[in-house]
């Protein structure tokens, strides 16, 4: 993404069907990598719903969803290069959409 410059719907709606995670093959369980994937596509779409830009409230709403998420499914399976991984994807989601992230968002973490 580096160099562009789109944000919002469409940048989210963009980003919706990466291959988040892709390093994480062969490291983390095949099922808990998908269900990251999923985890991340669900706070995507709960982004695009809550409008653009959207209010403060419900975006950290989705994004508590999302941790809510992985926190269900760590089983101790997230270590240190996974968690970074995943708060930066959050905050990077969180940006795209249009709100200033910081390690605030993601606090209700378990992992």
């Amino acid at each position: 993404m580096a160099g562009c410059s789109m944000s919002g719907i469409p940048a989210l709606k963009q980003r919706r069907d990466e291959p988040f995670f892709r390093e994480w093959a062969g490291h983390v369980p095949d099922v808990r990598l998908a269900e990251s994937v999923a985890s991340v596509r669900s706070l995507i779409d709960d982004l695009i719903a809550a409008g653009s830009p959207p209010d403060e409230a419900p975006a950290r709403d989705a994004v508590a969803r999302c941790v809510q998420r992985f926190n269900h499914i760590d089983d101790g399976w997230i270590s240190t290069i996974e968690r970074e991984d995943i708060c930066e994807t959050i905050c990077t989601l969180v940006d795209l959409a249009g709100l200033q992230c910081d390690d605030d968002w993601t606090a209700d973490r378990e992992w």
